[in-house]
């Protein structure tokens, strides 16, 4: 098996938070590569050991909900193509929306074992030039990164923060309970994220109205996780420590353009991963039983009608 080590404190952590035993983690690996043997709809899917561990870790090693993950991670990859095609990091509207920084984990964690913390900026982008869809899509690609990558991610967690200046009305009216629902459903169904808080900061008028459609799709675990700071940063420190975060937050860890530098980079040094992904996901014509359809994940859009938000 070719899996990074942890450090002593992380695997602690994983041993008691996410069941990880790592005497049974070669036979977990090997039960999912021979699952996925009889998946004739994810047979472009060549995973590494890495990649399938992220997704072990985001399941707290139960076979069965990491195999759920895993095949809707790829049915997603099929079924929305808005977050999961044109992903070459070199295509021009990806390099400017990762010029902008809109997804920046920092660099820092508050301790060996802490997870990682990440800021998304709504704020920064046109909303007449590019789509939230966009911002959605390399949040992503940023994200498969981190699978990969960054042990803290995949055993502690994420922490994030929201941070709305400059969001006005062109930003908020992309932000449908369509697009909220498909956005929610990859990550509570797909991606393998521990979501350990959100903190959402600068909320501007308009903001009550799509935190209404973010919560009407939110698990009851994910809504009591949100806290909503707006411009009380000194709240936000009692759970996020300014060693971690960029002078612009408070903090004194370097400045947003660092990061933004730092994961322009990052994104396109994985080039060749997100060209080779770009082909991989399910074939529903060829799924054992009924294919999933948009229609049956998400409802036809007419469905949304009934939801009304002051």
């Amino acid at each position: 098996m070719t899996i990074r080590p942890l450090s002593a404190a992380l695997q602690q952590r994983a041993n008691e938070e996410i069941n990880e035993n790592s005497k049974r983690i070669d036979s977990d690996i090997t039960a999912l590569r021979n699952w996925l043997t009889k998946q004739p709809h994810l047979h472009t899917v060549q995973p590494s050991d890495q990649w399938l561990i992220a997704f072990l870790r985001g399941s707290k090693f139960s076979i069965e909900r990491s195999k759920e993950k895993f095949d809707m991670f790829y049915t997603l990859k099929s079924l929305v193509p808005e977050f999961f095609s044109n992903t070459d990091p070199l295509d021009t509207r990806v390099q400017e929306i990762l010029k902008l920084g809109v997804f920046l984990p920092l660099r820092k964690c508050e301790s060996e074992d802490s997870f990682r913390t990440s800021i998304i900026r709504i704020g920064v982008f046109n909303p007449s030039q590019y789509h939230l869809s966009d911002l959605i899509k390399v949040s992503f690609m940023v994200t498969e990164i981190l699978m990969l990558e960054d042990d803290n991610f995949t055993v502690a967690g994420e922490q994030v923060i929201i941070d709305m200046k400059d969001v006005g009305v062109g930003i908020l009216s992309q932000w449908t309970p369509a697009l909220a629902k498909k956005a929610i459903a990859c990550f509570e169904k797909a991606l393998p994220v521990r979501v350990r808080g959100n903190h959402i900061l600068n909320t501007p008028s308009g903001f009550e109205t799509a935190f209404a459609i973010l919560k009407t799709f939110l698990g009851e675990k994910l809504k009591k996780r949100i806290q909503v700071h707006n411009q009380n940063y000194n709240n936000m420190y009692k759970s996020i420590p300014k060693s971690v975060l960029p002078k612009e937050y408070g903090g004194d860890d370097g400045t947003v353009q660092e990061l933004t530098d730092h994961w322009k980079a990052k994104v396109e040094s994985y080039r060749d991963w997100f060209l080779k992904e770009e082909s991989v996901f399910s074939d529903e014509s060829k799924r054992p039983g009924k294919p999933k359809t948009s229609s049956e994940l998400f409802g036809v859009e007419g469905s949304f009608r009934k939801l009304e938000v002051d």
